[in-house]
């Protein structure tokens, strides 16, 4: 599986953790009237709650291989809103690739990327360090527990980290994923990305993003991708007035 982190502004770095529950072996050979893998491009910009990435089947085998971008906890920077506002809803769609690397060259990708790049920037010029959060952060107490994406399979609260049996952190995900495994769906399920957070925070800026890899271990499937790949502007009161500044 391939672990190159595609150009959205901020690198993959594969952070060793805590166990993982880790399902099967990820394998590209398919049984007669298995469908071929899928890789999904998500973006999440963080005033939301979460994104819808894909309805999974019992049996698939499911992780995220790539991810990228950062979140600013804090009071909007100069700036930042309008680029928010940018990158617009939450969205996700299946790479159609055939060559090496999942990367996204559409249109609305590259405008996502430059635009998650130049709030990454922002966020080193003007914010502070105890503010960034890259989307494979391993929170701790030090921090309050917040920051990173995590993806959530069926869990009660979804926008809310419990740390529930459907719930994985993403450096959880990427750890798997350097070991060649993969998570392995029980029930049918809709899996999300979510910014980790205690409360809904309408002024978090950023945006995290990356590349989900799906197998199927069920026959050809009348699949759905959750959300429909689109860009668009926010609505203006998803954001709050930019009135605090840092010097």
């Amino acid at each position: 599986m391939n672990r190159e982190v595609c150009g959205l502004g901020v690198l993959a770095v594969v952070l060793l953790a805590g166990p993982a529950l880790e399902g099967r072996p990820a394998t590209s050979a398919q049984h007669a009237g298995r469908p071929q893998p899928d890789t999904f491009h998500w973006v999440l910009p963080a005033q939301h709650s979460g994104v819808e990435v894909v309805d999974l089947h019992p049996g698939d085998c499911y992780v995220i291989q790539q991810v990228g971008g950062t979140v600013y906890f804090g009071d909007p920077l100069p700036g930042a809103l309008e680029l928010q506002r940018q990158l617009g809803e939450p969205v996700s769609h299946l790479v159609e690739s055939t060559g090496e690397h999942a990367e996204c060259t559409l249109t609305g990708c590259v405008e996502a990327g430059r635009l998650t790049g130049a709030l990454a920037a922002l966020f080193l010029e003007l914010g502070t360090p105890q503010g960034r959060r890259p989307a494979n952060h391993r929170p701790t107490p030090l921090d309050g527990m917040r920051g990173g994406a995590y993806s959530d399979v069926g869990s009660d609260e979804r926008p809310r980290y419990r740390q529930a049996p459907e719930q994985r952190m993403v450096y959880r995900h990427l750890r798997t994923a350097g070991r060649e495994n993969c998570y392995e769906a029980e029930v049918p399920r809709t899996l999300t990305i979510h910014v980790r957070d205690g409360q809904r925070r309408p002024d978090r800026t950023g945006a995290y993003s990356g590349y989900l890899y799906l197998e199927h271990h069920h026959p050809a499937p009348t699949r759905r991708v959750a959300t429909l790949f689109k860009f668009g502007p926010v609505r203006h009161d998803a954001l709050p007035h930019q009135e605090t500044r840092h010097p």
